[in-house]
């Protein structure tokens, strides 16, 4: 399903905090088990499957919109500015976990 993390089907390039993770978060980069690159959003400070919030599937063509997924893989809208996209989705998280 699009959007989802599973550790072990997903290669982490880069993983921290920069100044458009919410506050809570951290991010990371990398690719699934397709080679798709995607921008993944966590709760806290480790990538593990049980702190995934969602995720930005990072464009592949020029002229393509970042396309946001919930916790679930479901589809959580475009993402023309990141920073916006993630505070999206750590509020969606905080929704639908009551935090």
């Amino acid at each position: 399903m699009a959007g989802r993390f599973q550790a072990a089907h997903c290669t982490i390039n880069w993983h921290g905090v920069d100044d458009d993770t919410p506050p809570g978060h951290s991010i990371a980069m990398g690719k699934d088990s397709l080679g798709t690159s995607y921008l993944w959003l966590f709760k806290g400070d480790e990538p593990t499957n049980e702190a995934f919030v969602g995720s930005i599937l990072i464009p592949d063509r020029v002229g393509q919109m970042p396309t946001a997924y919930g916790q679930g893989g479901g589809f959580a809208g475009m993402a023309p500015d990141t920073k916006d996209a993630l505070a999206r989705l750590a509020s969606r998280y905080a929704e639908k976990s009551g935090n």
